[in-house]
């Protein structure tokens, strides 16, 4: 299972950003040391505001990933727009006043008709799923006095590589850190990290299938010794009954009263598992190169030398962050001896402070979605909450002689070859986990 190369980096040289806190802070904020402090935390406790972010990943100069944000917030609502790994838009989710709707297709008929979902509460039950890191009561506790008194420790000397410029009523603030400028404190942190991050890496791989019989192989990797366990389960192919109400959706309702013990897509096909998984082989050795994948980053480091950390801030007359640039650079040798350059560049923006206001992208659903609306049309929103369906008009607004309860696919039963289902978009499951 390949880790994210973005959560391991965060925990490396984004550390050295953290690590290095004069930077971060003063990137964050601006003017001397402790009013930056007091302008990151209030930019920390923002409850509106829209934030444009964009990380870019490299290894040895090259382009590993590309991450990108777009979120909208405000008190009651929140508009978070995803992206694909070219940095193109691929869908959105939105809630507000309990209301909360994907930009993802839930089904999609052989015509190329698109249905999509929502998931309609009570506004008393609204939840817009994002949150201020700080609250301004927190701001001014005893236990964030505590976590400044610890930043302090942490910065050390490196609060003096500061500069501060100020035009227009804004403040730009610079600083730069190399590896040699890091306080011993803080290289202990990175040690640490380091430690934590390689105590543990799983994998899973198939060994062999029949059709029948399904062996796979789990891998596990912990301090530089490998576990490798190997399973095999008996499984069976859907029937033709199962089959389509996978398709419609109503699959685990017919499958109340069948024991199994798992579904999986293996070789292409959908199987059943039939009997519990039963262990064949257990072997325990040394971790090679090999079993870490082509993943420079999935292996475990040993040492991480930093070139430097820059970080750049525009701060409002208000003590507010405009705009946010941190780059940085270190050299990672894993255990195997291996050594890679390893680089990021984080931006971020933030506007509409106080004034940010999300709104549906589908127009209308804010007007049609309620569950004023949909309770008197349905009925269950009040107790349970409710899933809809709906399709689009040309214009892109919501065909409300579409709106059903019912998931699209089992309204199509006689005509179901040749549908696609996206179920894992559809917007229940969101809702469900809010």
């Amino acid at each position: 299972m390949k880790r994210k190369i973005t959560v391991r980096f965060a925990c490396l040289i984004v550390a050295a950003v953290v690590l290095g806190g004069a930077v971060a802070f003063a990137a964050v904020a601006g003017s001397p040391y402790e009013t930056l402090k007091r302008a990151a935390l209030s930019s920390a406790s923002l409850g509106n505001v829209t934030i444009e972010s964009e990380m870019t990943v490299r290894v040895d100069g090259v382009v590993q990933q590309l991450n990108k944000s777009f979120q909208i917030i405000s008190e009651n609502a929140n508009l978070n727009y995803s992206f694909d790994e070219d940095g193109n838009t691929s869908g959105y989710y939105f809630s507000k006043n309990g209301l909360r709707m994907s930009g993802n297709p839930a089904f999609a008929e052989v015509d190329g008709t698109e249905w999509f979902s929502a998931y309609v509460t009570l506004v008393s039950d609204n939840r817009n799923d994002y949150h201020a890191l700080f609250s301004p009561e927190e701001l001014n506790s005893a236990s964030m006095r505590f976590a400044e008194l610890l930043v302090d420790l942490v910065v050390g000397d490196l609060k003096n590589n500061l500069t501060m410029t100020t035009g227009d009523g804004v403040r730009t603030i610079r600083g730069t850190f190399t590896g040699n400028q890091v306080p011993e404190i803080a290289n202990a942190g990175i040690d640490m990290i380091l430690e934590q991050e390689s105590r543990y890496y799983f994998n899973r791989r198939n060994v062999s299938f029949d059709g029948k019989e399904y062996v796979y192989e789990d891998i596990r990797i912990s301090g530089g010794t490998k576990t490798s366990d190997t399973w095999k389960q008996q499984v069976r192919a859907l029937t033709e009954e199962e089959a389509q109400a996978w398709t419609y959706g109503n699959f685990w309702d017919i499958m109340q009263d069948v024991e199994y013990y798992g579904v999986e897509h293996i070789d292409g096909g959908l199987y059943l598992f039939i009997s519990e998984s039963e262990l064949i082989h257990k072997h325990t050795g040394a971790a090679t190169r090999a079993d870490y994948g082509d993943d420079p980053l999935s292996v475990p480091i040993k040492s991480l030398e930093i070139n430097y950390v820059r970080g750049e801030a525009e701060i409002d007359s208000g003590g507010i962050l405009r705009s946010l640039n941190i780059n940085g650079s270190a050299d990672i040798t894993n255990v195997f001896g291996e050594t890679n350059a390893i680089e990021i560049v984080f931006t971020a923006g933030f506007s509409d402070v106080g004034k940010s206001n999300p709104t549906s992208p589908i127009p209308g659903a804010e007007q049609v979605l309620t569950h004023e609306n949909m309770n008197s049309r349905f009925g269950g929103v009040d107790r349970y909450g409710l899933n809809v369906y709906f399709t689009l008009n040309t214009d892109g607004s919501i065909n409300e002689d579409s709106i059903t309860t019912t998931y699209p696919g089992e309204r199509e039963r006689s005509g179901s070859e040749g549908m696609t289902i996206f179920r894992p978009n559809a917007i229940g499951i969101i809702g469900d986990h809010a």
